[in-house]
Protein backbone atom coordinates (compact mmCIF):
# COMPACT_ATOMS: atom_id res chain seq x y z
CA UNK A 1 0.00 0.00 0.00
CA UNK A 2 2.81 2.29 1.13
CA UNK A 3 4.45 1.53 -2.52
CA UNK A 4 1.68 2.43 -4.64
CA UNK A 5 1.03 5.36 -2.81
CA UNK A 6 4.71 6.66 -3.02
CA UNK A 7 4.51 5.78 -6.73
CA UNK A 8 1.85 8.07 -7.19
CA UNK A 9 3.07 10.74 -5.11
CA UNK A 10 6.13 10.45 -7.48
CA UNK A 11 3.81 9.98 -10.55
CA UNK A 12 1.35 13.76 -9.45
CA UNK A 13 5.30 15.65 -9.39
CA UNK A 14 6.47 13.86 -12.62
CA UNK A 15 3.20 14.94 -14.07
CA UNK A 16 3.26 18.60 -12.75
CA UNK A 17 7.13 19.37 -13.05
CA UNK A 18 6.70 18.13 -17.23
CA UNK A 19 2.87 20.07 -17.64
CA UNK A 20 5.03 23.29 -16.64
CA UNK A 21 3.06 24.31 -13.31
CA UNK A 22 5.55 25.40 -10.44
CA UNK A 23 6.90 28.56 -10.68
CA UNK A 24 6.69 30.33 -14.09
CA UNK A 25 10.34 31.12 -16.03
CA UNK A 26 11.14 34.77 -15.35
CA UNK A 27 13.14 36.85 -17.98
CA UNK A 28 15.32 39.19 -15.57
CA UNK A 29 17.44 41.86 -16.04
CA UNK A 30 18.06 45.33 -17.08
CA UNK A 31 17.76 47.62 -20.47
CA UNK A 32 20.89 50.46 -20.63
CA UNK A 33 21.53 53.18 -22.88
CA UNK A 34 25.05 52.59 -25.32
CA UNK A 35 27.08 53.02 -28.01
CA UNK A 36 24.68 50.08 -29.98
CA UNK A 37 21.82 48.38 -29.88
CA UNK A 38 22.11 44.68 -28.63
CA UNK A 39 20.43 41.73 -26.38
CA UNK A 40 22.06 39.46 -24.84
CA UNK A 41 22.51 37.20 -21.61
CA UNK A 42 25.07 38.07 -19.09
CA UNK A 43 25.92 36.65 -15.43
CA UNK A 44 24.19 37.98 -12.87
CA UNK A 45 27.40 40.04 -11.15
CA UNK A 46 28.18 41.75 -14.68
CA UNK A 47 28.93 45.41 -14.43
CA UNK A 48 26.51 46.48 -17.21
CA UNK A 49 23.68 45.78 -14.85
CA UNK A 50 24.90 48.25 -12.05
CA UNK A 51 24.99 51.16 -15.17
CA UNK A 52 21.56 53.63 -15.40
CA UNK A 53 19.01 51.86 -16.95
CA UNK A 54 16.49 52.88 -19.76
CA UNK A 55 13.04 53.07 -18.07
CA UNK A 56 9.74 52.55 -20.21
CA UNK A 57 10.95 50.37 -22.05
CA UNK A 58 8.33 47.96 -23.86
CA UNK A 59 9.07 44.57 -24.35
CA UNK A 60 7.64 41.66 -26.08
CA UNK A 61 8.67 37.92 -26.70
CA UNK A 62 7.65 35.96 -29.16
CA UNK A 63 7.82 32.33 -29.57
CA UNK A 64 9.18 30.43 -32.21
CA UNK A 65 11.20 33.51 -33.27
CA UNK A 66 12.91 32.43 -35.93
CA UNK A 67 10.00 30.96 -38.25
CA UNK A 68 7.16 32.79 -40.00
CA UNK A 69 4.80 31.47 -37.28
CA UNK A 70 5.88 33.23 -34.46
CA UNK A 71 3.49 33.97 -31.71
CA UNK A 72 3.59 37.06 -29.12
CA UNK A 73 4.08 34.96 -26.05
CA UNK A 74 4.48 37.69 -23.45
CA UNK A 75 5.00 41.74 -23.04
CA UNK A 76 6.73 44.05 -20.40
CA UNK A 77 8.15 47.37 -19.54
CA UNK A 78 11.22 48.28 -17.87
CA UNK A 79 10.81 49.80 -14.01
CA UNK A 80 11.98 53.09 -13.35
CA UNK A 81 15.21 51.92 -13.13
CA UNK A 82 15.14 50.10 -16.07
CA UNK A 83 15.00 46.91 -14.34
CA UNK A 84 13.11 44.04 -16.24
CA UNK A 85 10.67 41.24 -14.80
CA UNK A 86 8.50 39.50 -17.16
CA UNK A 87 6.95 35.98 -16.49
CA UNK A 88 6.85 33.05 -19.03
CA UNK A 89 4.48 31.15 -18.65
CA UNK A 90 3.64 27.82 -20.54
CA UNK A 91 5.11 24.24 -21.28
CA UNK A 92 8.74 23.77 -21.74
CA UNK A 93 9.98 26.97 -21.12
CA UNK A 94 13.24 27.46 -19.25
CA UNK A 95 14.33 24.06 -20.37
CA UNK A 96 13.69 22.73 -24.09
CA UNK A 97 15.74 24.34 -26.59
CA UNK A 98 13.50 27.26 -28.66
CA UNK A 99 14.37 30.32 -30.59
CA UNK A 100 12.72 33.94 -28.98
CA UNK A 101 12.37 36.89 -30.58
CA UNK A 102 13.11 40.18 -28.21
CA UNK A 103 11.95 43.24 -29.51
CA UNK A 104 12.63 46.11 -27.71
CA UNK A 105 10.93 49.89 -28.20
CA UNK A 106 10.99 53.20 -26.67
CA UNK A 107 10.57 55.84 -28.08
CA UNK A 108 13.74 58.00 -28.79
CA UNK A 109 15.55 54.92 -29.41
CA UNK A 110 16.39 52.00 -32.05
CA UNK A 111 14.35 49.63 -31.97
CA UNK A 112 16.41 46.35 -30.51
CA UNK A 113 15.51 42.77 -32.16
CA UNK A 114 17.13 39.19 -31.67
CA UNK A 115 16.55 35.85 -31.85
CA UNK A 116 17.75 34.05 -28.63
CA UNK A 117 17.59 31.02 -27.15
CA UNK A 118 16.22 31.09 -23.36
CA UNK A 119 19.03 30.02 -20.50
CA UNK A 120 18.06 27.10 -18.28
CA UNK A 121 16.35 28.44 -15.70
CA UNK A 122 18.60 26.37 -13.47
CA UNK A 123 21.72 29.19 -14.69
CA UNK A 124 21.55 33.00 -12.85
CA UNK A 125 22.06 34.73 -16.27
CA UNK A 126 20.04 38.22 -16.71
CA UNK A 127 18.81 39.87 -19.63
CA UNK A 128 20.57 42.84 -20.73
CA UNK A 129 19.07 45.21 -23.15
CA UNK A 130 21.54 48.32 -24.87
CA UNK A 131 19.45 50.75 -26.30
CA UNK A 132 21.00 53.62 -28.28
CA UNK A 133 19.37 56.48 -29.45
CA UNK A 134 17.68 56.76 -32.32
CA UNK A 135 14.61 56.62 -34.37
CA UNK A 136 12.03 53.25 -33.13
CA UNK A 137 10.24 51.15 -35.74
CA UNK A 138 7.82 48.95 -33.75
CA UNK A 139 6.15 46.06 -35.37
CA UNK A 140 8.94 45.65 -38.04
CA UNK A 141 10.68 42.51 -37.44
CA UNK A 142 12.88 42.06 -40.14
CA UNK A 143 12.35 40.32 -43.66
CA UNK A 144 9.43 41.09 -45.64
CA UNK A 145 7.16 38.10 -46.37
CA UNK A 146 8.67 37.60 -49.37
CA UNK A 147 12.04 37.28 -48.18
CA UNK A 148 10.41 34.80 -45.51
CA UNK A 149 8.81 32.73 -48.00
CA UNK A 150 11.85 32.02 -49.72
CA UNK A 151 13.85 31.37 -46.91
CA UNK A 152 11.48 28.53 -45.47
CA UNK A 153 9.82 27.09 -48.70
Amino acid sequence: MVKRALSAVFLAACVCVLSGCGSPYTLRGKAIDGGYGSIAFVEADDAQLGEPGVAGARIAVYRDGDRPNQALFATGRTDGRGGISIPLEGFGVGWMEEQWLIEVTRQGYETVRSVVTLPSAKRDLRLLITLTPGLSTPGEKGEDLWEEYKRYR
